[in-house]
Protein backbone atom coordinates (compact mmCIF):
# COMPACT_ATOMS: atom_id res chain seq x y z
CA UNK A 1 0.00 0.00 0.00
CA UNK A 2 1.38 3.42 -0.94
CA UNK A 3 2.00 6.00 1.80
CA UNK A 4 1.34 8.82 -0.67
CA UNK A 5 -2.04 10.44 0.10
CA UNK A 6 -4.68 10.49 -2.60
CA UNK A 7 -5.35 13.64 -4.63
CA UNK A 8 -8.63 14.12 -2.80
CA UNK A 9 -6.86 14.27 0.60
CA UNK A 10 -4.33 16.90 -0.47
CA UNK A 11 -5.19 20.49 0.42
CA UNK A 12 -5.11 22.36 -2.91
CA UNK A 13 -3.91 25.96 -2.81
CA UNK A 14 -7.26 27.29 -4.01
CA UNK A 15 -8.78 26.29 -0.67
CA UNK A 16 -6.65 28.94 1.02
CA UNK A 17 -9.09 31.77 0.42
CA UNK A 18 -9.92 35.18 1.91
CA UNK A 19 -10.85 34.21 5.43
CA UNK A 20 -7.44 32.65 6.30
CA UNK A 21 -5.73 35.70 4.74
CA UNK A 22 -7.73 37.98 7.02
CA UNK A 23 -6.70 35.92 10.04
CA UNK A 24 -3.04 36.15 9.01
CA UNK A 25 -3.36 39.96 8.79
CA UNK A 26 -4.87 40.04 12.28
CA UNK A 27 -2.04 37.80 13.50
CA UNK A 28 0.51 40.20 12.02
CA UNK A 29 -1.19 43.14 13.75
CA UNK A 30 -1.24 41.27 17.09
CA UNK A 31 2.44 40.37 16.66
CA UNK A 32 3.35 44.02 16.01
CA UNK A 33 1.31 45.19 19.00
CA UNK A 34 2.83 42.68 21.41
CA UNK A 35 6.44 43.01 20.26
CA UNK A 36 6.43 46.73 19.53
CA UNK A 37 9.17 47.35 22.11
CA UNK A 38 11.38 44.67 20.58
CA UNK A 39 10.76 45.95 17.03
CA UNK A 40 11.51 49.51 18.13
CA UNK A 41 14.72 48.34 19.80
CA UNK A 42 15.77 46.54 16.60
CA UNK A 43 15.45 49.72 14.55
CA UNK A 44 17.25 51.68 17.27
CA UNK A 45 20.22 49.30 17.33
CA UNK A 46 20.39 49.09 13.52
CA UNK A 47 20.46 52.88 13.32
CA UNK A 48 22.96 53.46 16.13
CA UNK A 49 25.58 50.79 15.43
CA UNK A 50 27.26 50.69 12.03
CA UNK A 51 28.09 47.00 12.33
CA UNK A 52 24.34 46.28 12.56
CA UNK A 53 23.06 48.71 9.89
CA UNK A 54 22.52 45.84 7.43
CA UNK A 55 19.70 44.61 9.68
CA UNK A 56 17.10 46.70 7.82
CA UNK A 57 17.45 44.44 4.76
CA UNK A 58 17.34 41.04 6.47
CA UNK A 59 13.56 40.81 7.09
CA UNK A 60 13.04 41.73 3.42
CA UNK A 61 15.42 38.97 2.31
CA UNK A 62 13.70 36.44 4.61
CA UNK A 63 10.31 37.46 3.19
CA UNK A 64 11.70 37.01 -0.34
CA UNK A 65 12.97 33.52 0.56
CA UNK A 66 9.50 32.60 1.85
CA UNK A 67 7.83 34.08 -1.21
CA UNK A 68 10.11 32.03 -3.47
CA UNK A 69 8.79 28.93 -1.66
CA UNK A 70 5.14 29.94 -1.76
CA UNK A 71 4.03 27.16 -4.12
CA UNK A 72 5.87 24.53 -2.09
CA UNK A 73 4.39 25.88 1.15
CA UNK A 74 0.82 25.87 -0.17
CA UNK A 75 1.30 22.39 -1.58
CA UNK A 76 2.59 21.13 1.75
CA UNK A 77 -0.22 22.33 4.01
CA UNK A 78 -1.21 19.74 6.58
CA UNK A 79 -3.24 19.44 9.73
CA UNK A 80 -2.42 22.25 12.22
CA UNK A 81 -0.33 20.93 15.11
CA UNK A 82 -1.16 21.66 18.77
CA UNK A 83 2.55 21.64 19.67
CA UNK A 84 2.83 24.88 17.72
CA UNK A 85 0.45 26.52 20.20
CA UNK A 86 2.84 25.50 22.98
CA UNK A 87 5.59 27.35 21.11
CA UNK A 88 3.31 30.40 20.79
CA UNK A 89 2.66 30.32 24.56
CA UNK A 90 6.38 29.97 25.34
CA UNK A 91 7.19 32.94 23.09
CA UNK A 92 4.53 35.01 24.85
CA UNK A 93 5.94 33.99 28.25
CA UNK A 94 9.46 35.00 27.22
CA UNK A 95 8.08 38.37 26.08
CA UNK A 96 6.47 38.93 29.47
CA UNK A 97 9.60 37.85 31.35
CA UNK A 98 11.78 40.14 29.26
CA UNK A 99 9.60 43.05 30.36
CA UNK A 100 9.37 41.87 33.97
CA UNK A 101 13.13 41.79 34.28
CA UNK A 102 13.55 45.23 32.65
CA UNK A 103 17.16 44.26 31.94
CA UNK A 104 19.43 45.06 29.03
CA UNK A 105 18.92 41.59 27.53
CA UNK A 106 16.50 42.56 24.76
CA UNK A 107 17.92 39.62 22.83
CA UNK A 108 15.42 37.35 24.62
CA UNK A 109 12.50 39.34 23.19
CA UNK A 110 14.07 39.32 19.72
CA UNK A 111 14.56 35.55 19.85
CA UNK A 112 10.99 35.14 21.08
CA UNK A 113 9.80 36.94 17.94
CA UNK A 114 11.58 34.42 15.72
CA UNK A 115 10.41 31.47 17.84
CA UNK A 116 6.85 32.75 17.55
CA UNK A 117 7.04 32.85 13.74
CA UNK A 118 8.32 29.27 13.59
CA UNK A 119 5.65 28.16 16.09
CA UNK A 120 2.90 29.78 14.01
CA UNK A 121 4.13 27.92 10.92
CA UNK A 122 3.74 24.65 12.83
CA UNK A 123 0.47 25.57 14.52
CA UNK A 124 -1.25 26.74 11.33
CA UNK A 125 0.36 24.74 8.52
CA UNK A 126 1.59 21.48 10.00
CA UNK A 127 4.98 19.81 10.11
CA UNK A 128 5.78 20.00 6.40
CA UNK A 129 5.18 23.76 6.30
CA UNK A 130 7.22 24.14 9.49
CA UNK A 131 10.29 22.43 8.00
CA UNK A 132 9.99 24.27 4.68
CA UNK A 133 9.75 27.67 6.37
CA UNK A 134 12.38 27.00 9.05
CA UNK A 135 15.39 28.13 7.01
CA UNK A 136 13.92 31.50 5.89
CA UNK A 137 12.67 32.16 9.42
CA UNK A 138 16.01 31.04 10.88
CA UNK A 139 17.75 33.56 8.59
CA UNK A 140 16.17 36.25 10.78
CA UNK A 141 18.63 35.28 13.54
CA UNK A 142 21.18 37.42 11.68
CA UNK A 143 19.03 40.50 12.29
CA UNK A 144 19.15 40.04 16.09
CA UNK A 145 21.66 42.45 17.67
CA UNK A 146 23.95 40.72 20.17
CA UNK A 147 23.96 42.24 23.68
CA UNK A 148 26.20 45.29 24.05
CA UNK A 149 28.54 43.47 26.43
CA UNK A 150 29.00 40.60 23.96
CA UNK A 151 29.88 43.06 21.19
CA UNK A 152 32.33 44.74 23.59
CA UNK A 153 34.17 41.48 24.32
CA UNK A 154 34.09 40.33 20.69
CA UNK A 155 35.29 43.74 19.51
CA UNK A 156 38.24 43.58 21.90
CA UNK A 157 39.30 40.19 20.56
CA UNK A 158 38.97 41.31 16.95
CA UNK A 159 40.95 44.47 17.73
CA UNK A 160 43.80 42.35 19.09
CA UNK A 161 43.77 39.96 16.12
CA UNK A 162 43.61 42.82 13.61
CA UNK A 163 46.43 44.66 15.40
CA UNK A 164 48.71 41.64 15.58
CA UNK A 165 48.12 40.47 12.02
CA UNK A 166 48.26 44.04 10.69
CA UNK A 167 51.65 44.60 12.35
CA UNK A 168 52.88 41.31 10.89
CA UNK A 169 51.91 42.53 7.40
CA UNK A 170 53.64 45.90 7.97
CA UNK A 171 56.80 44.11 9.11
CA UNK A 172 56.76 42.03 5.90
CA UNK A 173 57.21 45.33 4.01
CA UNK A 174 60.36 46.03 6.01
CA UNK A 175 58.86 48.92 8.00
CA UNK A 176 59.92 49.16 11.69
CA UNK A 177 56.82 48.94 13.87
CA UNK A 178 56.01 48.27 17.52
CA UNK A 179 52.70 47.01 18.89
CA UNK A 180 51.55 48.08 22.35
CA UNK A 181 48.09 46.75 23.10
CA UNK A 182 45.96 48.16 20.26
CA UNK A 183 48.41 50.99 19.49
CA UNK A 184 50.67 50.56 16.45
CA UNK A 185 53.80 52.66 16.95
CA UNK A 186 55.36 53.68 13.61
CA UNK A 187 57.96 55.99 15.16
CA UNK A 188 56.77 59.40 14.00
CA UNK A 189 53.11 58.38 14.24
CA UNK A 190 51.00 56.19 16.46
CA UNK A 191 47.93 54.43 15.07
CA UNK A 192 45.27 53.15 17.45
CA UNK A 193 43.18 50.22 16.26
CA UNK A 194 39.98 51.52 17.81
CA UNK A 195 36.69 49.69 18.32
CA UNK A 196 35.42 51.06 14.98
CA UNK A 197 38.36 49.32 13.25
CA UNK A 198 37.86 45.95 14.91
CA UNK A 199 36.24 44.42 11.81
CA UNK A 200 32.82 43.81 13.36
CA UNK A 201 31.26 46.22 10.86
CA UNK A 202 32.39 43.67 8.24
CA UNK A 203 31.77 40.50 10.21
CA UNK A 204 28.07 40.86 11.04
CA UNK A 205 26.84 41.82 7.54
CA UNK A 206 29.35 39.42 5.94
CA UNK A 207 28.03 36.50 8.00
CA UNK A 208 24.50 37.11 6.70
CA UNK A 209 25.79 37.50 3.14
CA UNK A 210 27.83 34.32 3.55
CA UNK A 211 24.72 32.45 4.66
CA UNK A 212 22.76 33.82 1.71
CA UNK A 213 25.58 32.90 -0.68
CA UNK A 214 25.64 29.37 0.76
CA UNK A 215 21.86 29.18 0.31
CA UNK A 216 22.15 30.15 -3.36
CA UNK A 217 25.22 27.98 -3.98
CA UNK A 218 24.18 24.83 -5.86
CA UNK A 219 26.51 22.43 -4.07
CA UNK A 220 26.57 19.69 -1.42
CA UNK A 221 25.90 20.68 2.19
CA UNK A 222 29.55 20.41 3.26
CA UNK A 223 30.59 22.90 0.58
CA UNK A 224 27.86 25.31 1.63
CA UNK A 225 29.05 25.04 5.23
CA UNK A 226 32.60 25.93 4.15
CA UNK A 227 31.31 28.97 2.24
CA UNK A 228 29.47 30.23 5.30
CA UNK A 229 32.27 29.54 7.81
CA UNK A 230 34.91 31.06 5.54
CA UNK A 231 33.42 34.50 6.18
CA UNK A 232 35.09 34.64 9.61
CA UNK A 233 38.75 34.14 8.57
CA UNK A 234 38.18 36.29 5.46
CA UNK A 235 36.94 39.14 7.66
CA UNK A 236 39.90 38.89 10.04
CA UNK A 237 42.52 38.72 7.28
CA UNK A 238 41.04 41.51 5.17
CA UNK A 239 40.48 43.82 8.13
CA UNK A 240 44.10 43.23 9.16
CA UNK A 241 45.10 44.13 5.60
CA UNK A 242 43.11 47.34 6.00
CA UNK A 243 44.94 48.13 9.25
CA UNK A 244 48.30 47.44 7.58
CA UNK A 245 47.38 49.59 4.55
CA UNK A 246 46.30 52.43 6.82
CA UNK A 247 49.55 52.16 8.77
CA UNK A 248 51.56 52.26 5.53
CA UNK A 249 49.69 55.37 4.30
CA UNK A 250 50.15 57.11 7.65
CA UNK A 251 53.87 56.27 7.70
CA UNK A 252 54.38 57.55 4.15
CA UNK A 253 51.93 60.45 3.84
CA UNK A 254 50.77 61.50 7.34
CA UNK A 255 47.93 60.88 9.82
CA UNK A 256 45.23 62.48 7.66
CA UNK A 257 45.15 59.22 5.72
CA UNK A 258 43.78 57.44 8.81
CA UNK A 259 40.73 59.67 9.12
CA UNK A 260 37.75 60.98 7.24
CA UNK A 261 36.75 59.98 3.73
CA UNK A 262 39.94 58.07 2.92
CA UNK A 263 39.49 55.85 5.97
CA UNK A 264 35.84 55.22 5.07
CA UNK A 265 36.79 54.58 1.43
CA UNK A 266 39.35 52.01 2.54
CA UNK A 267 36.59 50.29 4.51
CA UNK A 268 34.30 50.00 1.48
CA UNK A 269 37.17 48.77 -0.69
CA UNK A 270 38.04 46.10 1.88
CA UNK A 271 34.41 45.00 2.13
CA UNK A 272 34.29 44.54 -1.66
CA UNK A 273 37.54 42.59 -1.43
CA UNK A 274 35.89 40.37 1.21
CA UNK A 275 33.07 39.65 -1.26
CA UNK A 276 35.61 38.89 -3.97
CA UNK A 277 37.40 36.46 -1.66
CA UNK A 278 34.10 34.76 -0.86
CA UNK A 279 33.43 34.18 -4.55
CA UNK A 280 36.95 32.82 -4.94
CA UNK A 281 36.09 30.24 -2.27
CA UNK A 282 32.86 29.41 -4.11
CA UNK A 283 34.76 29.11 -7.39
CA UNK A 284 37.34 26.75 -5.92
CA UNK A 285 34.70 24.56 -4.30
CA UNK A 286 32.67 24.45 -7.51
CA UNK A 287 35.55 22.63 -9.22
CA UNK A 288 34.81 19.62 -7.02
CA UNK A 289 31.31 19.49 -8.56
CA UNK A 290 32.51 20.15 -12.11
CA UNK A 291 30.51 23.38 -12.38
CA UNK A 292 31.99 26.31 -14.27
CA UNK A 293 29.26 28.76 -15.29
CA UNK A 294 27.78 31.34 -12.92
CA UNK A 295 24.27 30.06 -13.64
CA UNK A 296 25.41 26.60 -12.56
CA UNK A 297 27.04 27.90 -9.40
CA UNK A 298 24.40 30.25 -8.05
CA UNK A 299 20.63 30.30 -8.17
CA UNK A 300 17.50 29.76 -6.15
CA UNK A 301 17.25 26.14 -4.98
CA UNK A 302 14.32 24.21 -6.37
CA UNK A 303 12.03 23.47 -3.43
CA UNK A 304 9.29 20.96 -4.33
CA UNK A 305 6.08 20.63 -2.40
CA UNK A 306 5.99 17.93 0.24
CA UNK A 307 2.36 16.79 0.39
CA UNK A 308 1.26 16.05 3.92
CA UNK A 309 -0.40 12.80 4.94
CA UNK A 310 -2.84 14.83 7.02
CA UNK A 311 -5.57 17.14 5.73
CA UNK A 312 -5.49 20.90 6.23
CA UNK A 313 -8.91 22.32 7.06
CA UNK A 314 -10.04 25.90 7.40
CA UNK A 315 -11.92 25.02 10.59
CA UNK A 316 -8.77 23.82 12.38
CA UNK A 317 -6.78 26.73 10.95
CA UNK A 318 -9.34 29.24 12.23
CA UNK A 319 -9.41 27.69 15.70
CA UNK A 320 -5.62 27.60 16.07
CA UNK A 321 -5.25 31.11 14.62
CA UNK A 322 -7.84 32.45 17.06
CA UNK A 323 -6.05 30.82 20.02
CA UNK A 324 -2.70 32.21 18.85
CA UNK A 325 -4.15 35.71 18.46
CA UNK A 326 -5.65 35.54 21.95
CA UNK A 327 -2.33 34.45 23.51
CA UNK A 328 -0.33 37.11 21.69
CA UNK A 329 -2.81 39.89 22.48
CA UNK A 330 -2.94 38.88 26.17
CA UNK A 331 0.85 39.01 26.42
CA UNK A 332 0.92 42.33 24.56
CA UNK A 333 -1.74 43.82 26.82
CA UNK A 334 0.23 42.86 29.92
CA UNK A 335 3.44 44.30 28.47
CA UNK A 336 1.84 47.61 27.50
CA UNK A 337 -0.62 48.13 30.34
CA UNK A 338 0.81 46.14 33.25
CA UNK A 339 3.05 47.54 35.99
CA UNK A 340 6.03 45.39 35.15
CA UNK A 341 8.49 48.23 34.57
CA UNK A 342 8.63 49.59 38.12
CA UNK A 343 12.09 49.24 39.65
CA UNK A 344 13.20 49.73 43.23
CA UNK A 345 16.15 51.91 44.20
CA UNK A 346 17.86 51.11 47.53
CA UNK A 347 19.28 53.54 50.04
CA UNK A 348 23.00 54.11 49.63
CA UNK A 349 25.85 56.54 50.31
CA UNK A 350 27.54 58.50 47.51
CA UNK A 351 30.85 57.00 46.36
CA UNK A 352 32.50 60.39 46.93
CA UNK A 353 32.84 59.44 50.59
CA UNK A 354 34.53 56.07 50.02
CA UNK A 355 38.19 57.29 50.07
CA UNK A 356 37.63 58.92 53.46
CA UNK A 357 36.93 55.48 54.94
CA UNK A 358 40.69 54.81 54.78
CA UNK A 359 42.09 56.69 57.77
CA UNK A 360 45.64 57.90 57.33
CA UNK A 361 45.62 57.37 53.56
CA UNK A 362 46.06 60.08 50.94
CA UNK A 363 43.70 60.12 47.97
CA UNK A 364 43.81 61.93 44.64
CA UNK A 365 40.28 61.79 43.18
CA UNK A 366 40.17 61.92 39.37
CA UNK A 367 37.35 63.61 37.44
CA UNK A 368 36.40 62.70 33.89
CA UNK A 369 34.93 64.89 31.16
CA UNK A 370 31.27 64.67 30.13
CA UNK A 371 32.05 62.65 27.00
CA UNK A 372 33.95 60.01 28.98
CA UNK A 373 31.26 59.99 31.64
CA UNK A 374 28.64 59.29 28.99
CA UNK A 375 30.71 56.33 27.78
CA UNK A 376 31.07 55.03 31.34
CA UNK A 377 27.30 55.27 31.74
CA UNK A 378 27.55 55.27 35.55
CA UNK A 379 25.02 56.98 37.82
CA UNK A 380 27.75 57.33 40.47
CA UNK A 381 31.48 56.68 40.25
CA UNK A 382 34.83 57.16 41.96
CA UNK A 383 38.27 57.05 40.35
CA UNK A 384 41.09 57.75 42.74
CA UNK A 385 44.80 57.10 43.25
CA UNK A 386 45.46 56.12 46.85
CA UNK A 387 48.63 55.86 48.92
CA UNK A 388 48.68 54.13 52.31
CA UNK A 389 50.86 55.17 55.28
CA UNK A 390 53.64 52.77 54.16
CA UNK A 391 53.77 54.49 50.72
CA UNK A 392 52.13 51.66 48.77
CA UNK A 393 50.19 52.86 45.69
CA UNK A 394 46.76 51.75 44.51
CA UNK A 395 44.12 52.84 42.03
CA UNK A 396 40.42 52.38 42.80
CA UNK A 397 37.58 52.59 40.29
CA UNK A 398 33.96 51.90 41.23
CA UNK A 399 31.06 52.54 38.82
CA UNK A 400 27.52 52.21 40.23
CA UNK A 401 24.29 51.93 38.22
CA UNK A 402 20.78 52.44 39.55
CA UNK A 403 19.49 50.08 36.90
CA UNK A 404 20.66 48.10 33.89
CA UNK A 405 18.45 48.23 30.83
CA UNK A 406 18.78 48.45 27.04
CA UNK A 407 22.54 48.78 26.95
CA UNK A 408 22.88 50.81 30.16
CA UNK A 409 25.73 48.75 31.60
CA UNK A 410 29.49 48.70 32.16
CA UNK A 411 32.35 48.59 29.72
CA UNK A 412 34.42 45.53 30.48
CA UNK A 413 37.99 46.32 31.62
CA UNK A 414 39.11 43.68 29.14
CA UNK A 415 38.15 46.12 26.37
CA UNK A 416 39.17 49.41 27.99
CA UNK A 417 42.65 48.24 29.07
CA UNK A 418 43.97 47.42 25.56
CA UNK A 419 42.42 50.65 24.26
CA UNK A 420 44.78 52.57 26.56
CA UNK A 421 47.87 50.96 25.06
CA UNK A 422 48.19 48.22 27.68
CA UNK A 423 48.54 44.56 26.77
CA UNK A 424 46.89 41.86 28.85
CA UNK A 425 49.63 39.30 29.49
CA UNK A 426 47.73 37.12 31.94
CA UNK A 427 44.07 36.72 32.89
CA UNK A 428 42.77 34.34 35.56
CA UNK A 429 39.56 33.93 37.52
CA UNK A 430 40.56 33.43 41.16
CA UNK A 431 38.52 32.34 44.22
CA UNK A 432 39.00 34.20 47.50
CA UNK A 433 37.75 33.94 51.08
CA UNK A 434 38.15 37.19 53.02
CA UNK A 435 38.45 37.56 56.82
CA UNK A 436 34.87 38.86 57.03
CA UNK A 437 33.66 35.49 55.64
CA UNK A 438 32.90 36.77 52.15
CA UNK A 439 33.64 34.17 49.45
CA UNK A 440 33.62 34.99 45.73
CA UNK A 441 35.60 34.87 42.48
CA UNK A 442 37.36 37.84 40.90
CA UNK A 443 39.25 38.56 37.68
CA UNK A 444 43.02 38.79 38.11
CA UNK A 445 44.85 40.48 35.23
CA UNK A 446 48.47 41.44 34.63
CA UNK A 447 48.90 44.24 32.09
CA UNK A 448 52.07 45.57 30.51
CA UNK A 449 53.07 48.61 28.47
CA UNK A 450 56.70 49.06 27.38
CA UNK A 451 58.06 47.19 30.37
CA UNK A 452 55.73 48.81 32.91
CA UNK A 453 53.46 46.28 34.60
CA UNK A 454 50.35 46.56 36.77
CA UNK A 455 48.26 44.03 38.66
CA UNK A 456 44.49 44.42 38.27
CA UNK A 457 41.60 42.81 40.17
CA UNK A 458 38.01 43.44 39.14
CA UNK A 459 34.57 41.99 39.82
CA UNK A 460 30.87 42.88 39.70
CA UNK A 461 29.06 43.59 42.99
CA UNK A 462 25.39 42.91 42.31
CA UNK A 463 22.82 43.13 45.12
CA UNK A 464 24.93 41.15 47.58
CA UNK A 465 26.61 38.89 45.00
CA UNK A 466 30.20 39.33 43.86
CA UNK A 467 30.68 37.85 40.38
CA UNK A 468 33.68 37.60 38.06
CA UNK A 469 31.98 36.43 34.86
CA UNK A 470 29.99 38.95 32.79
CA UNK A 471 27.73 36.21 31.38
CA UNK A 472 26.81 34.89 34.84
CA UNK A 473 26.28 38.44 36.07
CA UNK A 474 23.77 39.15 33.30
CA UNK A 475 21.78 35.96 33.83
CA UNK A 476 21.57 36.42 37.60
CA UNK A 477 20.34 39.93 36.88
CA UNK A 478 17.15 38.42 35.42
CA UNK A 479 16.30 36.54 38.63
CA UNK A 480 16.96 39.56 40.85
CA UNK A 481 14.87 41.79 38.59
CA UNK A 482 11.88 39.45 38.99
CA UNK A 483 12.37 38.61 42.66
CA UNK A 484 13.72 41.89 44.07
CA UNK A 485 12.57 44.35 41.36
CA UNK A 486 16.17 45.62 41.38
CA UNK A 487 18.84 45.73 38.67
CA UNK A 488 21.33 48.02 40.43
CA UNK A 489 24.96 47.13 41.08
CA UNK A 490 28.58 48.13 40.63
CA UNK A 491 31.75 47.19 38.80
CA UNK A 492 34.80 47.39 41.07
CA UNK A 493 38.39 47.53 39.80
CA UNK A 494 41.53 47.87 41.94
CA UNK A 495 45.11 48.15 40.65
CA UNK A 496 48.67 48.37 41.94
CA UNK A 497 51.94 48.81 40.02
CA UNK A 498 54.41 45.92 39.84
CA UNK A 499 57.95 47.20 40.42
CA UNK A 500 60.67 46.35 37.89
CA UNK A 501 62.55 44.29 40.47
CA UNK A 502 59.40 43.04 42.18
CA UNK A 503 57.95 39.55 41.86
CA UNK A 504 54.25 39.32 41.07
CA UNK A 505 53.46 37.50 44.32
CA UNK A 506 54.50 40.61 46.26
CA UNK A 507 52.06 42.76 44.26
CA UNK A 508 49.37 40.10 44.84
CA UNK A 509 49.96 40.24 48.59
CA UNK A 510 49.73 44.03 48.53
CA UNK A 511 46.57 44.19 46.42
CA UNK A 512 44.92 41.41 48.40
CA UNK A 513 45.53 43.43 51.57
CA UNK A 514 43.83 46.40 49.91
CA UNK A 515 40.89 44.20 48.90
CA UNK A 516 40.52 43.02 52.51
CA UNK A 517 40.34 46.62 53.72
CA UNK A 518 37.97 47.72 50.94
CA UNK A 519 35.42 44.91 51.05
CA UNK A 520 33.83 45.61 54.47
CA UNK A 521 33.31 49.25 53.48
CA UNK A 522 31.40 48.53 50.26
CA UNK A 523 27.85 47.63 51.46
CA UNK A 524 27.09 51.25 52.37
CA UNK A 525 27.93 52.31 48.81
CA UNK A 526 26.84 49.19 46.89
CA UNK A 527 23.68 47.98 48.70
CA UNK A 528 23.11 44.25 49.32
CA UNK A 529 19.87 42.38 48.59
CA UNK A 530 18.23 43.31 51.92
CA UNK A 531 18.97 47.05 51.71
CA UNK A 532 16.02 49.40 52.47
CA UNK A 533 14.27 50.81 49.40
CA UNK A 534 13.67 54.56 49.27
CA UNK A 535 12.00 55.09 45.92
CA UNK A 536 10.65 53.49 42.78
CA UNK A 537 10.85 54.63 39.19
CA UNK A 538 9.84 53.57 35.71
CA UNK A 539 12.94 53.37 33.48
CA UNK A 540 10.77 53.64 30.36
CA UNK A 541 8.91 56.76 31.49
Amino acid sequence: MSDTPSEQSLPPSNKFELRPIYLLVILAAAFTFAFWGGIENLFKRWGEQEELSHGYFLPVIAAWMLWARRDALLGSLGKPVALGLVGVAISALVLILSELTVTSLMIFQHLAMITLLASLALALGGWKVFWLSLLPIGFLLFMVPPPYWFITILSQQFQLWSSQLGVFMIELLGIPVFLSGNIIDLGDYKLQVAEACSGLRYLFPFLSLGFLAAYLFNAPLWQRAIVFLSTIPITIVMNSFRVAATGLLVQRFGPEHAEGFIHMFEGWVVFLMCLAMLFVVIGVLSRFSGKKGVTELMGLPEIPAQPSSTVWTEKAFTLFAAISIAIILAAGAYVHFGTSNILKVPERTSLAGLPYEFEGWTSDVQKVDNETLEVLGADDYIITNMVNPTNEHFNLYVAYLNMQRHGHSWHSPRQCIPGGGWQITQHDVVPVELPDGDKFHYNRIIIENRGVRQLVYYWYDQRGRKIANEFVMKFLLIFDAVKLRRTDGAMIRIMTPIGREEVVSEADERLMGYMKELNPKLPAYVPPADAPVTREFDPDA
